[in-house]
């Protein structure tokens, strides 16, 4: 071989050594880089969605109602996740997961064979896990492979013992990662969950498992709840060493990653519209680099392929579905026209505020006529799953507060100025005679947000409290009153109730709905009959 050969097949030699050099170094880099990072990505509040359904996508700026969701196109994202980081991904749920018609149906076994598919690794429980009592839970759990985690339930002696865990610390890579969990404080309000109690408050709970995930080395410690994304503020506030929170409940979408203190708080919505994507990475002491955390909202829109094996047992599931799903029976019409729920006092309104004031131990509830939907008389018979929603068809939050006596009084006006109109108030707790001869109140919205009464009105009269004896008590002006009404009232002075949020205090969310307080009541009861009307609403022309 010449010279001139020698060089060139050398010179070929060195650029083919550094090429694959170069390729080494950068597959090296990769796994690296892969070392040094973690994803966490769920979702929280599915409530029984495993099917696409018809909701709203911001697309291109605008809101958009469109199919999306389902379990098959979410376990597609968790997938991808794996494969992105295969031994440092974990995939999270923050529970209220069993409801609908799965729930109803299978006892979720369905929903949660379906997310055991699907790729759920770490599960806390929400209040709705527990809706048809602890039992049904517990045997729903023996379906799923994830490990359920439950920090501040008393579970010894109950039927969830020995399936789930007070927290579950995972090797990845040389990191020790410590998961906790957390639910909300409100269980026993909101929920049946029988012999299941809490152990403590959230505070209390949150700072115990972080000094014991700490005394076990662990590099990273991340909090799985179901309290609402702002008491996850107030614990990050407080609670030193939550490096992240996974959170659910208040079916909020965290735009971005919230920081409070060292805290990173995502919270990842309601019903799998979306997925939330968190991709922390490490320095070389194994904790999160927090300033450079990527943070993404997955839509779960068509353009998202269905994992084939999990639609597959998603449909095998779906032929079991009853046509008509039938909770209960009722031997008494429904009537839900207009005229019957803002002219009168309504024997399902009357209903439906009895059960809220009865589960929830308040002295008043109150809800307008128009919260209330169907438009028709219901026929004596089934009661359907359908039925109920159709009635709330809304779904809205119910609220609890404290408000005085005089403000309930302007309140029970506004509702006499509304007769006619969905601003009628059909109540619980309370009587109330109105006169239509007599002058109404006057309510005007000013530019400046504020709301001022022009006429006090002079409609009402008669307004009596019934007390616990079932004895009726007159109004005391200046007494604080447990009042419960719903979201559209409450948060939106919707129909101009601007009461509630202007003057009442202590106000609480329970993110419990007409349709859940309906059904729970059908667990346990076979026939859900309206009573006859008992003059809480007099009218008179």
């Amino acid at each position: 071989m010449d010279q001139f050969h020698a060089n060139v097949v050398g010179k070929f030699v060195s650029y083919c050594f550094l090429f694959f050099l170069t390729l080494s170094l950068l597959g090296c880099e990769s796994a690296t880089s892969q070392k040094e990072s973690l994803i966490i990505i769920g979702t929280g509040d599915l409530q029984g969605m495993v099917e696409p359904h018809e909701q709203a996508y911001e697309i291109n700026g605008t809101k958009e109602n469109i199919k999306g969701g389902g379990i098959s196109r979410i376990a597609s994202v968790f997938k991808e996740a794996k494969l992105e980081n295969p031994s440092g991904t974990f995939i999270l749920s923050s529970g209220d997961d069993l409801m609908g018609a799965y729930f109803h149906t299978f006892k979720g076994r369905a929903i949660y064979s379906l997310m055991s598919q699907g790729g759920y690794m770490l599960y806390a429980p929400g209040n709705h896990e527990f809706d048809k009592g602890a039992e049904i839970f517990a045997d729903a759990l023996d379906s799923a492979s994830f490990d359920t985690i439950c920090s501040d339930l008393s579970i010894e002696g109950t039927v969830l013992e020995g399936k789930c865990m007070p927290y579950k610390i995972i090797e990845s890579q040389g990191t020790s990662i410590g998961f906790f969990s957390l639910i909300t404080e409100d269980l026993p309000l909101i929920t049946t969950s029988g012999e299941v109690k809490l152990s403590a408050d959230n505070l209390t709970t949150a700072q115990k498992m972080v000094a014991l995930l700490e005394s076990k080395q662990c590099d990273v410690i991340v909090a799985i709840t179901h309290i609402g994304l702002s008491q996850d503020k107030k614990i990050a506030e407080q609670v030193e060493g939550i490096d992240v929170i996974f959170g659910g409940h208040s079916h909020e979408y965290t735009q971005e990653v919230v920081h409070v203190n060292d805290t990173l708080i995502v919270n990842a919505g309601e019903e799998g519209s979306y997925v939330v994507k968190l991709l922390l990475p490490l320095d070389s002491k194994h904790h999160i680099q927090k300033d450079k955390v990527e943070y993404e909202l997955i839509s779960i829109t068509s353009s998202i392929a269905k994992d084939e094996a999990v639609e597959e047992t998603l449909q095998n599931y779906k032929v079991q579905l009853p046509a008509t799903l039938t909770l209960g029976r009722t031997t008494v019409e429904w009537d839900l026209t207009t005229d019957a729920l803002r002219k009168e006092e309504s024997i399902v309104a009357d209903l439906i505020n009895d059960l809220l004031r009865d589960k929830f131990f308040v002295d008043v509830v109150m809800n307008n006529a128009g919260a209330l939907r169907g438009n028709k008389i219901y026929p004596l018979g089934d009661i359907t799953d359908a039925r109920l929603h159709e009635i709330d068809e809304f779904s809205n939050s119910v609220y609890i507060m404290n408000l005085k006596g005089k403000y309930l009084r302007q309140i029970l006006e506004h509702s006499a100025a509304s007769y006619g109109k969905g601003g009628l108030m059909q109540v619980s707790g309370i009587h109330y005679t109105i006169d239509l001869s007599k002058e109404a109140q006057v309510v005007k919205y000013s530019d400046d947000g504020s709301w001022k009464i022009e006429k006090i009105g002079e409609r009402v009269s008669d307004v009596k409290i019934v007390m616990q004896n079932a004895t009726l008590q007159s109004l005391e002006d200046e007494k604080v009153y447990k009042v419960l009404s719903n979201a559209y009232l409450v948060t939106h002075a919707g129909d101009g109730y601007f009461w509630f949020k202007q003057h009442g205090s202590d106000s609480k969310n329970t993110y419990t709905s007409f349709y859940t307080i309906m059904s729970e009541y059908l667990e346990n009861h076979t026939v859900m009959d309206p009573k006859p009307v008992d003059g809480r609403l007099k009218i008179l022309h």
